[in-house]
């Protein structure tokens, strides 16, 4: 009864929000054109970069751990990848929905919707949740970098404009603010210190403070924008390796590389996220099976709803905070 409590717990505080939010998005992408256009532009090169570079200047994360992030990041695209390549084979797809199919599972929703989630399971604790959104920022970044480049050659198969799809994300300014933080963090330059520049300082954390509420607002909105495509069975297993065996791969990997701890939960409940909308890009941008794409990221993100907070218990229950 204890953990049943604890389990609903999880599902009001953490998934309560977002489905207020994302519903309120939702009704406003319904409502207004181009809302979720508007809404993302604003999120991709204002809010995300700001709310990045901050909280990495404010995170703890010491050296060893970027190293464990990526690596760990690399591990797991390339596992679902070999998951969902051999899924696919065996339900005998053609070419183009194998790529999309592909990047349904493999590329997840890490930055408006896995950082969101890390901000309000470990909200708690200002420590730790300030960590779990660093680290969640830093595969955000991979994820980013994954889709516009590995993701783009997998929706392409081989033909289509390749170097347009790779440029895309060095458009995107989160990367240089990630690379703009890491570089003041080992510089001797963290939160404290620069919260001494009040003129930068305090505009950027008003703007760092609405990410989170403006992040699940475009995820409602762009939500509102896809149509379904009848394809139930492909659509139920791409959910199915995005949800479920995002997670198990993910807790496998962990054990493997030997990260524990704080960090160990944030990566696992990072790859519990929902089906990338990036993964529409790269469809939309090579012709490869958009529709197919565009249906799996709300059938996953509410499917999402469910599996995790189930996840996120799962994880602080019996992977320990040494």
């Amino acid at each position: 009864m204890e953990h049943l409590g604890h389990l609903t717990e999880i599902g009001y505080r953490v998934i309560g929000p977002i489905v207020v939010l994302a519903g309120m998005g939702y009704l406003l992408g319904r409502r207004i054109a181009a809302t979720a256009e508007v809404l993302a532009k604003i999120l991709l090169y204002l809010m995300i970069p700001i709310f990045v570079f901050l909280k990495i200047l404010e995170s703890s994360l010491a050296g060893a751990a970027y190293g464990s992030i990526v690596v760990f990041s690399a591990l797991v695209f390339v596992a679902l990848w070999g998951v969902a390549w051999a899924v696919s084979r065996l339900r005998r797809h053609d070419p183009p929905l194998r790529g999309a199919f592909a990047n349904t599972a493999i590329l997840y929703n890490s930055a408006n919707f896995a950082i969101p989630v890390m901000d309000l399971a470990f909200s708690l604790d200002p420590a730790a949740r300030t960590y779990a959104v660093a680290v969640q920022a830093i595969v955000a970044a991979f994820q980013g970098l994954a889709a516009y480049t590995v993701g783009a050659f997998i929706a392409a198969a081989g033909s289509g404009p390749i170097g347009h799809a790779v440029r895309r994300v060095f458009c995107l300014p989160y990367a240089y603010a990630l690379l703009a933080a890491l570089v003041l963090k080992w510089s001797g330059v963290d939160a404290e210190k620069l919260q001494k520049v009040h003129i930068f300082w305090q505009p950027a954390a008003y703007i760092s403070q609405a990410y989170v509420p403006m992040a699940l607002v475009t995820l409602g909105a762009q939500l509102a924008c896809v149509r379904l495509v009848r394809v139930p069975l492909d659509l139920a297993l791409s959910a199915a390796l995005r949800l479920l065996a995002g997670p198990l791969l993910a807790l496998a990997l962990v054990k493997i590389i030997g990260v524990t701890g704080l960090l160990a939960q944030v990566l696992i409940i990072g790859a519990a996220g929902p089906s990338a909308v990036a993964g529409v890009v790269v469809a939309i941008e090579f012709k490869n099976r958009p529709d197919f794409a565009a249906s799996a990221v709300p059938l996953s993100t509410i499917g999402a709803g469910l599996t995790v907070p189930v996840v996120i218990f799962l994880v602080q229950e019996f992977i320990a905070i040494v």
